[in-house]
C-alpha cells in the first residue's frame, strides 16, 4: 500500500487508509500500525515546504467575509480558489504554466481546475464556468486572495451575474485562505514531487488529472471520518 501512495502515508494516514479500503479483518489501532511500520522500516518521505513571509500589498476590493469559518455544514456553501505555478519540460527547458482550482470547503473537494500559460482573468472565469456546469444553480460564497485576476472588474461582474458573494483575504495573509494553501501543498509535495517531471504539456495535464482524481476519490482522511473527499461531500443531498 505504501508504494501505491508514494510513501506519503504516516501512521495516522496509513491507519485511516487501511480501514477505508477494507484491508483489515481485525482491529488495528494507531500504536499497532506504527509498530508494524517501524518493524518493516516503512517511513513517510516528505520534504517540508519552504515558507515565504514576504507581505504583498494590494488594494482592498472586498472584506474577508469568510473570516476563517472554513468548516461548513453542507456542500456548495463556500468555494475557495487560487492559482499556483507548475512546470513541465520541452526540449529540456522548463516551461511554467498556471494551475487554477475551485475547492468546495465541505470535504475539501476540487470541483474544477484549469491550466493556462499565465494568470489571466479569462482563465479564472473559465475555471468557474466548469465548476458551475458541474454544480448548476448554486450560489456559493467565493473566497479568494487579492491577485490581479480576482480583483478584476470582469471577474467580479461574473460573480455578480452568478449571484455569488465575493470574500477576499487581506494582503499578505495566506492563512486566511488556508484550506486552498493546504491543498496546493499536499498536491505538490505528495503528488507532483513523487512523480517524474512531465516532458510535455500533455504529460503534465495527465499527471494533474490523475492527481486531482486521487485526492478527490482515493485518499481517505481521518478529519473526514475516514472517508475520501468525494464520499464525505456526497453525504449531503
Amino acid at each position: 500500500m505504501e508504494k501505491e501512495h508514494n510513501f506519503t502515508l504516516g501512521y495516522l494516514g496509513m491507519t485511516t487508509q487501511l480501514k477505508a479500503e477494507g484491508k483489515l479483518d481485525f482491529t488495528a489501532g494507531l500504536k499497532r500500525v506504527r509498530s508494524c511500520m517501524r518493524n518493516n522500516n516503512i517511513r513517510v518521505n516528505i520534504r517540508k515546504k519552504k515558507r515565504n513571509r514576504i507581505k504583498l500589498k494590494h488594494e482592498y476590493i472586498s472584506e474577508n467575509l469568510l473570516s476563517g469559518h472554513f468548516d461548513r455544514a453542507s456542500k456548495n456553501e463556500v468555494w475557495a480558489t487560487d492559482t499556483t505555478e507548475v512546470v513541465y519540460f520541452e526540449d529540456n527547458k522548463p516551461q511554467k504554466v498556471r494551475l487554477h482550482a475551485v475547492l468546495d470547503l465541505y470535504g475539501r473537494y476540487v470541483i474544477s481546475y484549469n491550466l493556462s500559460k499565465t494568470e489571466t482573468t479569462s482563465a479564472v472565469i473559465d475555471t468557474f464556468k466548469k465548476a458551475f456546469s458541474k454544480e448548476p444553480g448554486v450560489r456559493p460564497m467565493v473566497h479568494t486572495d487579492r491577485g490581479a485576476a480576482y480583483c478584476s472588474l470582469s471577474f467580479n461582474q461574473y460573480l455578480e451575474k452568478m449571484n455569488c458573494v465575493h470574500s477576499m483575504s487581506h494582503p499578505g495573509h495566506p492563512w486566511e485562505n488556508s484550506p486552498m494553501e493546504r491543498w496546493w501543498n499536499d498536491f505538490k509535495l505528495l503528488w507532483l514531487e513523487r512523480h517524474p517531471q512531465p516532458q510535455s504539456f500533455e504529460e503534465l495535464k495527465r499527471l494533474i488529472d490523475e492527481g486531482v482524481k486521487y485526492f478527490n476519490t482515493k485518499r481517505a482522511y481521518a478529519s473526514k471520518n475516514g472517508l475520501t473527499a468525494e464520499k464525505f461531500r456526497n453525504q449531503t443531498a
